[in-house]
């Protein structure tokens, strides 16, 4: 509301309070790591589609491809206005869990990560590994990749049950509106 107030007093009631501290805290951090994932997705997909010694490593520009999209999709955020509730959250939850655990069950044999070994297991990237008769061996690193692959297409799945709700709920509100009881 301005220092006058609204015209109409219909707009006092539709505009919202300040997000505060914290919410403005999430605000500026969705976005930083949003526009830095952009950047880095960019990047790096232009550098390994680039290479010249041989063929682009399909894991890696698919993570650089899911960077790109998710931090996008952070960076507008705001604009989609997500309402997910608990459907979107346990469905965003669901691939990133699943996804991580999932992809850490079969061997792989990837360009990147730990080709040292004998027996690796992730996807994108390797983040569990071991020859044959050692201990297995985790990256801390390469497992909180995953978890940002996994998670922005988490992110994705949000998004797809929160506007497939919304698209429903305007559906139903409309076939309300239409429907004329007769007397």
């Amino acid at each position: 509301m301005s220092a006058v107030g609204n015209v109409d007093p219909a707009l006092d009631e539709e505009e919202e309070e300040a997000p505060g501290l914290w919410g403005s805290f999430g605000a500026a951090l969705r976005l930083i790591v949003g526009w830095f994932s952009v950047a880095i997705g960019i990047l790096n997909l232009i550098v390994e589609i680039d290479r010249s010694d041989a063929t682009p490593d399909g894991a890696y520009l698919l993570f650089h491809a899911v960077l790109l999209v998710g931090g996008a999709l952070l960076v507008a955020l705001g604009w989609f206005d997500p309402r997910p509730g608990i459907p979107g959250y346990a469905a965003g939850a669901a691939v990133l869990i699943a996804g991580v655990v999932l992809s850490a069950l079969p061997r792989n044999n990837t360009v990147c990560c730990m080709s040292a070994f004998d027996e690796r297991h992730g996807y994108p990237f390797t983040l569990v590994a071991r020859d044959v008769g050692s201990r297995w061996h985790v990256d801390s690193q390469h497992f909180l990749a995953d978890l940002l692959f996994w998670g922005f297409l988490g992110l994705v799945a949000l998004l797809a049950v929160s506007l497939l709700q919304r698209a429903t709920q305007q559906d139903t509100r409309q076939r309300g509106a239409h429907h004329h009881p007769t007397r």
